[in-house]
């Protein structure tokens, strides 16, 4: 136990220490800088024990979240983001706690589960990891850690975000005995001097796609520029010849770059998928598909564990490195270039425990993307005409706007006295308020009648129009389902609904924004004889047996006679926390409908990339997991998209 007046002490050593080396800065540089400072002061109660089978688990009123690592004692832990500007300097981030108090407990903590992936069979077994639990060593070790990252708030403003992660509870196995402070100061020095926009030039969205297809995409960029939504386009070609990097994705990722800091655009749509339906090379390496993409792609190398301890999913198409465009530099306290290669040994995005490698990476879009993965001109044109169409009409002038489809049902369990699935749409719901009015097609309306999701349901549901529509259960690139309220996984499907039942769909142009929560639903890189050629000897490549032209989520969005405005789905695994169906993926879905319901986000790119801060910041993004689940979570559309249309 620490005594108290030596902590003070301590604290006057330390602040004089601090001034001592700003007064050597002033003599060296000759230049004051304006170091200021944000404090929080933290009382911590008493943590409280409960029985939970075999282990107990630690309550602590203050925590707002716990250290989740899976197999590892799931201990509290309070964390509180910070922001500033962009020209942040910031300087010291400490925290400073009075008492370290203990106490011998006489049941192990409760491990942390692992995560549910949505293709396995739900498994509620806990394990423990040997070596923790074994361990003389206090776990976590340390009483704190802190993030600094980069990108657009809730609001669209570049800002430098301070992410405080506390740990008021220690663990020592060996002797199951825990040690806990009962108050902690977080202080932050730093030197703010605002953000300025030294733009000449502004545009509001950049289009970057092929030559091929600039002249269908005309009409679209007359279109934004008429309703005030400042356009340019560029196509991969003059990038091409104008950027030198390490290959094509990086070449376009430093034109968005320029892009931001000549132009201060706040969008990119990249315009173009694969070449061909029937087949196509969709990877040139371990990191990119550029020779039969019209828009390149990035791959990540983030190495999922599966079913075993080897991965069965080596990574996946991320558009996320797009939008995440700049880190922090702590030691030029700054933002730089973020090349998603922070150990640069030229792989991109790489997490692989097997090998030990691993990209700190930063994650907070800076820009705000959105892909319309079109094959062909015709398709560009589909896409064209329903943005245009779906954008000249006001909320007010379409009545189905109002209606808000959550089609669910057990995704794995029963949560909260109801199916985990349609718990989720619920929230979804609360959170978008009077905004919507809620149509629930639930797996638990089969015994009163009402709908629920089987193809016919379904197709009835969105062919009477809705403003958006929330999937939340599981998928491949091809169908999206769900379990039965009664049924078990994975043997009670209740139907859902294919790529083969999209000709039901009859909604013409009231058009939804559509969230998949599913694996692989997203998964764009598909063609037909690749899927027949990998199907015996490497089903988990493109994760359907059957060939399909396109994912469910895209497909949506390119059929002509009525399906979606926007969608998106996971060009992975969907994950979740076991018994926390608010988690991972789905965490970021519902955050969609919180950053539009709850923090006014009023285009399709605010709710997007809103709902990835939310999540990056309110997450310990220590984990594997986490990792891939932002870096899944693909958007389908115009993310300058105003949802709803424009008034008039």
């Amino acid at each position: 136990m620490f005594n108290l007046g030596v902590i003070k002490m301590k604290k006057i050593v330390l602040i004089l220490t601090i001034g001592a080396l700003i007064l050597s800065s002033v003599a060296a540089s000759g230049v004051l800088d304006k170091v200021s400072k944000k404090t929080e002061f933290i009382e911590f109660s008493k943590p409280e024990f409960q029985f939970k089978g075999n282990y107990l688990t630690i309550h602590l009123d203050e925590a707002n979240s716990h250290l989740n690592y899976p197999d590892k004692p799931m201990l509290p832990t309070y964390r509180k983001t910070f922001t500033f500007s962009r020209k942040a300097e910031i300087k010291s981030v400490t925290i400073r706690y009075s008492n370290i108090l203990e106490e011998k407990i006489n049941t192990k903590i409760i491990p942390a589960p692992r995560a549910v992936i949505e293709d396995y069979t739900h498994n509620i077994k806990l394990y423990e990891d040997e070596e923790t639990y074994n361990s003389y060593n206090m776990f976590p070790g340390n009483w704190y850690t802190y993030s600094i990252r980069c990108g657009l708030d809730g609001n669209g403003i570049q800002t430098t975000f301070v992410t405080v992660e506390i740990h008021p509870v220690q663990y020592l196995p060996a002797e199951n005995r825990i040690y806990y402070i009962d108050d902690a100061e977080i202080e932050i020095l730093y030197n703010d001097p605002g953000s300025s926009t030294t733009s000449s030039s502004t545009y509001d969205l950049v289009i970057i796609t092929p030559e091929i297809f600039s002249q269908a995409l005309q009409p679209l960029i007359d279109h934004k520029n008429s309703m005030g939504v400042k356009t340019i386009l560029k196509t991969t070609e003059e990038i091409y010849r104008e950027y030198q990097s390490r290959d094509k994705p990086e070449q376009i990722k430093y034109f968005i770059k320029d892009a931001i800091e000549q132009w201060n655009i706040k969008y990119v749509l990249l315009v173009g998928g694969l070449k061909s339906y029937l087949y196509a090379q969709d990877k040139d390496g371990p990191n990119e598909g550029s020779k039969d993409w019209y828009v390149p792609v990035r791959y990540t190398q983030i190495h999922l564990p599966g079913g075993g301890e080897a991965p069965d999913e080596y990574g996946c198409i991320s558009d996320l490195y797009y939008a995440d465009i700049y880190r922090y530099n702590e030691s030029t306290q700054s933002w730089e270039f973020e090349d998603w290669d922070s150990n640069g040994n030229g792989i991109f995005a790489q997490w692989s425990n097997l090998v030990g490698k691993k990209d700190v990476l930063d994650l907070i879009p800076d820009i705000y993307v959105g892909r319309l993965a079109c094959r062909n001109t015709n398709e560009v044109g589909i896409l064209v005409d329903k943005i245009i169409n779906y954008e000249s009409t006001a909320p007010e002038a379409k009545p189905w706007f109002k209606r808000m489809l959550g089609i669910a049902g057990k995704t794995f369990e029963i949560y909260n006295g109801q199916p985990d699935g349609e718990y989720l749409c619920d929230l979804a719901f609360n959170y978008m308020g009077n905004l919507v009015e809620p149509i629930r097609v639930y797996a638990s309306n089969r015994d009163t009648g009402g709908l629920c999701p089987v193809p016919g349901d379904i197709s009835k549901a969105i062919s009477e129009g809705a403003g958006y529509v929330l999937f939340e259960g599981h998928g491949n690139p091809m169908l999206w389902d769900t379990i039965w309220a009664d049924g078990e996984y994975p043997t009670d499907w209740a139907g859902g609904l294919s790529t083969l039942d999209f000709w039901k769909l009859k909604n013409k142009d009231k058009l939804p924004v559509v969230l998949v929560g599913g694996c692989h639903n997203g998964l764009f890189n598909i063609s037909i004889m690749k899927i027949l050629l990998n199907r015996k000897t490497n089903y988990n490549y493109y994760w359907t047996w059957y060939p399909t032209p396109f994912c469910f989520s895209w497909g949506l969005c390119v059929i002509p006679w009525g399906g979606a405005i926007a969608s998106t789905g996971c060009t992975g695994y969907g994950l979740g926390w076991d018994n926390d169906p608010l988690s991972l993926n789905a965490e970021l879905e519902v955050n969609f409908y919180y950053e539009i319901g709850q923090n006014n986000a009023t285009t399709l790119g605010e709710a997007h990339g809103g709902s990835i801060e939310k999540f990056v910041t309110e997450n310990p993004m220590e984990q594997i997991e986490e990792y891939h689940a932002v870096t899944v979570y693909q958007l389908f559309g115009d993310p300058s998209l105003k949802l709803g249309g424009y008034n008039h």
